[in-house]
């Protein structure tokens, strides 16, 4: 079976996303029945709006051929359809994306509750309506009351068939205007059902009316009139058929009293069928659709944690169904939940609603529901009760019938820990009549002959069955348990990798390697690169193709930060479900994972891959907010070295200027009677000063070229011999008449590095040794030539001859 579409997607909510700051206005044309001229009504308004000045343009109208609808089309701006790739013949749908660059002020959009091609952005046309909306752009639109999801049940049983197309409740709400298009008067398709949908329409929009006059009370200041003040209304939500009747039931009720309502589904830890554990993800997002705040709660007391959660919110009204939540059981008199609910609620109103169309269940209700749901919890209690009793009867001649209690006992606790309370309560009875049947005297019938005998077929009886429902209720307790410390394990075990991880790619890995051990499915962390694109391959197993559905619903889930992808209303063709990273603010990656094919995918899974992505999505702006750390304190400490070179470089570029205005300013008097060797001495020193500040200038110039990453080191291949001479010869106006000796060495040996910059870093400290030294006549040191020719790292080494 294909897992049931969710409706958390940004087309069924707002999106997260930053959208405009006035979303746009909804007018709803609502019609008693279809063909009672919806569509005329719209397009009037539409003409009238674009006659008052307004941007109207008409995104899709279903004409059918008809004439007066057809002819409102004049004069109005039609947008072309999208073709849409249905995995057949391409289709027309509305083109959401060109409706966007477009802006129009006004849209038109019919048929909201039109199921788009399966090629399309949303599954629903009210969903594109949506986006529209929360997108500043205001939309025109015409439903059926039967198309109204809370009404779909009573229009269903008038018709006779189901409706397929239908609107939630939530959309309805978004609606700023609602004009009802009633039947015409004397018109003799008013009788009989289409009356009862004509009163259907009058009742929502008069409570509707209602509804907005209180809005506009409380906007001056005074209290709503008759408006809950409490806690709504609670409604227990399972995976029983009658659930989703009981979900609308809901809706109107809290409609109609103006009130909020929240759907409860208790988990009690017993594993669901794959048929039971979707149609409960189907009544929960039903639920979600038509405006509830779903909860789900761990408990093994049903009754129990319905009334304390009544009670925590503060509800006044708890609503349950008799059908779903009191199942037939052995003994017609046992106490159900739906009893429990009722003597526990105290001074809460309690309504049990019978699901209409699921009648009234008969005896063996419980067994069908049984017998469907998981096949092995009824073949396995057959099996064991055929073995055991054949085990008895070749046991009997040896030990005895009174004796085979205690085999029958054995057989009862070791199924509990096979199977659910309820095939083990019933392999209990049947187990405790088969002995009594077949081994206690007299045999082949039901009657005990001795009193001993009726006393061990009575113990026997009440402790197989009180030893077997706590047995299997306890295996119930600890998979429940279980699971939740595996869920707990796995957020744990998140934050601590994740805290650890100093890079994205990382943390990415580590995220997707969390995910894809816990829930064994395919999964593709993706973190969009400079330019804000989503690479095709990311961290995980999983692949995104780089066009097609996949590509546009990561996007999606990237840009709007909403779930969309697989088992989605929205981009319901991709191959995975894509679930956004985020914390606070927008998303800063997408989760994609591969949900079908390994058990139904639920809301609770969601929430733990979406904590994951939170935990992830902090993890990175913890690692982003670190390496900017980083980045400014080298910037510091850059310009603080910066400054410290340029101070100590200050006196080295004042003396050679020095020097060079003084010969010069020499060599320019005219009146000053030098010798030809006096002014050959000053040129040679204004020369050499000239030498030594362009030298300056040039180590500045490459420092800093260097530390901004222009400026790198020049590695080549050289002899120490050379590198020394280099040396020797670039400190040779500053050594100041030193003598400069070096030591012998092996000319052969070689390097690898950037020569200008040792030679010159080497005729530094060769004039700063001549600078600070106080020995006239020493020279300033040596260059040692001991370095071999083996693979041992060179080292190079000044010896002082002076004080500096």
């Amino acid at each position: 079976m294909e897992a049931p579409r969710s409706d958390d997607s940004p087309a069924s909510t707002p999106p997260a996303g930053p959208g405009p700051a006035k979303p746009g206005r909804l007018s709803v044309f609502l019609g008693v029945a279809p063909g009672v001229g919806k569509t005329c009504s719209m397009l009037g308004a539409a003409h009238a709006a674009a006659a008052g000045g307004r941007d109207v343009v008409v995104a899709c109208v279903a004409t059918r051929g008809r004439a007066e609808p057809s002819r409102l089309l004049d004069g109005l701006e039609l947008m072309p359809l999208a073709a849409v790739d249905s995995g057949g013949a391409p289709g027309g749908e509305l083109d959401v994306d060109a409706l966007l660059e477009r802006g129009p002020e006004l849209a038109v959009i019919d048929e909201p509750a039109r199921p788009n091609a399966p090629g399309a952005r949303h599954a629903r046309r009210w969903q594109d309506a949506l986006e529209l909306l929360d997108h500043g752009i205001s939309v025109l639109t015409a439903v059926d009351i039967g198309q109204v999801e809370s009404y779909s049940g009573i229009v269903e049983s008038l018709a006779g068939q189901p409706l397929r197309e239908r609107v939630p409740d939530t959309f309805l709400d978004r609606a700023e205007e609602i004009r009802v298009v009633d039947l015409s008067p004397g018109d003799p398709a008013g009788d009989g059902p289409a009356g009862i949908l004509r009163e259907l329409t009058l009742q929502y929009a008069a409570r509707r009316a209602r509804r907005d006059l209180d809005g506009r009370s409380s906007a001056d200041g005074t209290p709503l009139a008759g408006a809950d003040p409490g806690g709504g209304l609670l409604v227990a939500v399972g995976p029983a058929p009658g659930s989703a009747y009981l979900v609308r039931w809901a809706r109107r009720t809290a409609y109609a009293l103006r009130t909020g309502w929240t759907a409860l589904h208790v988990q009690t830890g017993a594993e669901l069928s794959r048929a039971d554990a979707l149609r409960l993800e189907e009544n929960l997002a039903l639920a979600r659709r038509l405006g509830a705040d779903t909860v789900v709660i761990q408990g093994e007391d049903i009754a129990g944690t319905v009334l304390a959660k009544a009670r925590e919110l503060g509800a006044w009204m708890i609503v349950i169904g008799r059908s779903g939540l009191s199942p037939a059981s052995l003994f017609p008199h046992r106490v159900t939940v739906s009893d429990r609910i009722v003597r526990g609620a105290g001074s809460t109103d309690v309504v049990v609603v019978q699901d209409q169309a699921a009648g009234r269940p008969g005896p063996g209700a419980a067994l069908r529901r049984f017998g469907s749901g998981r096949r092995g919890q009824l073949v396995l209690p057959a099996a064991a009760f055929l073995l055991t009793v054949a085990l008895g009867a070749l046991l009997l001649p040896l030990v005895g019938y009174r004796s085979l209690a205690l085999l029958f006992l054995g057989a009862v606790l070791g199924l509990s820990f096979l199977a659910d309370p309820v095939p083990v309560a019933g392999f209990a009875v049947l187990s405790a009549l088969a002995l009594n049947f077949l081994f206690i005297p007299p045999i082949l019938t039901f009657r005990i002959a001795r009193l001993e005998d009726a006393i061990l077929f009575g113990t026997y009886f009440l402790v197989a069955s009180v030893t077997g429902g706590l047995a299997a209720s306890k295996r119930s307790r600890e998979r429940l348990l279980a699971d939740r410390d595996r869920r707990n394990a796995v957020l744990l075990a998140a934050s601590r990798r994740l805290a650890e991880c100093h890079t994205a790619e990382g943390a990415a890995a580590a995220a997707a390697g969390l995910i894809q051990g816990h829930f064994g499915r395919e999964v593709a962390v993706l973190m969009p690169d400079d330019g804000g694109s989503l690479p095709a391959v990311g961290q995980g197993s999983a692949r995104v193709p780089a066009e097609g559905p996949d590509r546009d619903a990561a996007g999606y889930a990237l840009r709007e930060g909403a779930v969309c992808g697989a088992g989605t209303d929205t981009f319901s063709r991709a191959a995975l479900r894509y679930l956004p990273v985020a914390a606070g603010g927008g998303a800063i990656g997408v989760i994609g994972l591969r949900t079908a094919g390994a058990g139904p995918w639920t809301r609770s899974d969601d929430a733990l891959v979406l904590s994951i992505g939170r935990t992830l999505a902090l993890a990175l702006e913890r690692a982003r907010s670190e390496s900017r750390g980083r980045s400014v304190a080298m910037a510091l400490e850059s310009q603080r070295i910066s400054s410290l070179i340029l101070d100590s470089v200050s006196h080295e570029l004042r003396t050679p200027l020095t020097a060079i205005l003084g010969s010069l300013t020499a060599l320019q008097d005219r009146g000053l009677d030098m010798p030809a060797e006096a002014r050959a001495a000053l040129l040679a020193e204004a020369i050499g000063a000239s030498e030594r500040l362009d030298r300056l200038v040039g180590e500045i110039l490459g420092y800093n070229r260097m530390e901004a990453g222009i400026l790198a080191p020049r590695r080549e291949t050289v002899s120490l011999a050379e590198l020394a001479q280099d040396a020797a010869g670039g400190s040779a106006d500053g050594l100041r008449g030193r003598a400069l000796e070096i030591a012998g060495g092996d000319s052969a040996v070689l390097v690898v590095l950037d020569p200008a910059m040792i030679s010159q870093a080497v005729a530094n400290l060769l004039r700063n040794a001549a600078v600070h030294s106080r020995r006239p006549g020493r020279r300033p040191g040596t260059w040692p030539g001991d370095l071999q020719g083996d693979r041992r790292p060179a080292r190079r080494e000044r010896r002082r001859a002076g004080p500096g």
